[in-house]
């Protein structure tokens, strides 16, 4: 893999780790496994993946009464959706496997309409309200960047192409279910209609990708391309 295209895979699986807290560690558990080691429902979802995103302690999934819970949901929701869009392109738009261009392309289009309509409702429901949520600091700690022949995403044992296509699922997959949970508590605590139906179309989509995301990590992968 060139340097170029490694950085991209860097930078995209940074996106994701900063959203997860602790994600990285845990998909260089999951990548370090010989492919069909591990079973594809070995990844945590709903209430425990939620913690585990939570133990980052940067807050997504979190509301507090400090400000008013759609803002508070706009700035979470497409701070995800930024990061999500940032590492599909980064790290599975041009895979080997024909069905993940095509789950990038889905989650691409999709996601970078919903982030426009939020940008939207942010500035004209909360134009003078500060920002609510903002990513930590630190991102790029050492446990993340490897060194010659170590681990890490920058280490060679993630930085394949099935490697790349494993820990891009198992991330997702937990990226993914944070944005389901949020979704399902907007339906009920938003209070802007509009905000409500989108959190509803959110959590479908996305469950949906989940289970599709899923049957990709129990396939074979695919053998490199030449």
């Amino acid at each position: 893999m060139s340097i170029r295209r490694r950085t991209g895979v860097a930078v995209g699986a940074v996106a994701l780790a900063g959203l997860l807290g602790g994600g990285v560690a845990y998909a260089a558990t999951q990548i370090s496994d010989p492919p069909g080691a591990r079973p594809a429902d070995s990844v945590s979802a709903g209430p425990a993946s939620t913690a585990m995103m939570a133990g980052g302690g940067m807050g997504m999934g979190r509301f507090t009464n400090d400000a008013p819970f759609d803002a508070q949901f706009l700035d979470q929701m497409i701070v995800h959706h930024e990061g999500a869009i940032m590492s599909t392109r980064a790290m599975i738009a041009d895979s080997s496997r024909p069905e993940l261009r095509a789950l990038a392309g889905d989650i691409i289009t999709s996601q970078r309409a919903q982030l426009k309509q939020m940008e939207t409702w942010r500035a004209r429901w909360y134009p003078d309200l500060a920002p609510t949520f903002a990513m930590g600091a630190g991102m790029m700690s050492d446990s993340m960047m490897a060194r010659p022949g170590g681990g890490g995403i920058m280490g060679g044992s993630m930085m394949g192409a099935p490697g790349t296509d494993r820990m891009y699922l198992q991330m997702m997959i937990a990226h993914h279910q944070l944005a389901v949970d949020m979704g399902e508590q907007a339906r009920t605590q938003a209070t802007h209609p509009g905000l409500r139906d989108l959190a509803a179309t959110i959590a479908t989509e996305q469950a949906a990708q989940i289970t599709q995301m899923r049957g990709y990590l129990a396939a074979p992968p695919a053998p490199p391309r030449d």
